[in-house]
């Protein structure tokens, strides 16, 4: 499975370009395609099974990647609430029944000395996987925090919301097998994440891989986007440079049962 930040990842199909803010307008059908064209590649090269979409522009985007992915993928996606930037979040998938999809009715943090701040950019899914003769379930959450760009304390307080409102939103998930993955814009030793992992009992992939050493492991700890798990053994973590299409790497994980 992957976190997939595609950087302003807006369609030219939808008649309209989201985002009453902050947006860069919709690109032309011919880079569209392009664009779409390499995630497609860089999905199937790596033999991914999951994906979180990070900054799309809305549905329409997420029924563009499945449908040029082929046969057997599927896409879940709900509305998120931040028009500023009219970015969104999806996941899509392939060989797995969808069971549930949410947004956890966007729930909130708190942190002493501000007002509490909401998620506007998030989505659960919960899958059935057939295992031989066993079905097993697996939930998923992904979310996209507040950008670092022009960092404050005010803003690290308002991300450290966001990650108590998303552990609220996990914590409505049957706890036995759960992946939290998404751009959450804060490195594995923040407050942000150290309070997902220890709240939700997760891991972060970046430490806990098999695949991972020592070295790699004091150069991936300003990585902003994560894969943190419950459940699993990891045998597999890379981090892959998509430029010129974003300026993030995709973070792909390797999770065994």
């Amino acid at each position: 499975m992957a976190t997939l930040n595609s950087e302003w990842f807006w369609t030219p199909h939808d008649g309209h370009v989201d985002g009453s803010r902050f947006n860069k307008g919709d690109p032309s059908v011919s880079d569209y395609d392009k664009k779409l064209g390499f995630y497609r590649e860089l999905i199937l090269d790596q033999s991914i099974d999951l994906v979180a979409f990070i900054e799309i522009e809305n549905k329409q985007v997420a029924k563009d990647i499945v449908d040029a992915l082929g046969e057997g993928w599927s896409y879940a996606f709900k509305q998120g609430r931040d028009t500023a930037t009219g970015q969104d979040v999806a996941f899509v998938w392939k060989d797995a029944e969808q069971i549930k999809v949410t947004d956890f009715g966007f729930p909130s943090g708190h942190v002493d000395g501000y007002k509490p701040k909401r998620l506007s950019k998030v989505l659960g899914l919960t899958l059935r996987y057939r295992i031989g003769d066993t079905d097993k379930d697996v939930s998923f959450a992904t979310t996209h925090f507040l950008s670092k760009r022009k960092e404050s304390p005010k803003k690290a307080s308002k991300r450290l919301m966001q990650s108590k409102g998303l552990v609220k939103g996990v914590q409505q998930f049957d706890q036995a097998r759960i992946v939290v993955l998404g751009d959450f814009n804060d490195f594995r030793a923040s407050p942000v994440l150290k309070t997902l992992e220890k709240q939700l009992e997760l891991r972060n992939a970046s430490v806990s891989c098999d695949s991972v050493e020592h070295k790699a492991k004091r150069k991936l700890r300003y990585m902003i986007d994560h894969v943190l798990y419950k459940g699993f053994s990891c045998q597999r973590y890379q981090s892959i440079s998509m430029a010129p299409y974003s300026d993030h790497p995709i973070i792909i994980a390797e999770l065994v049962l």
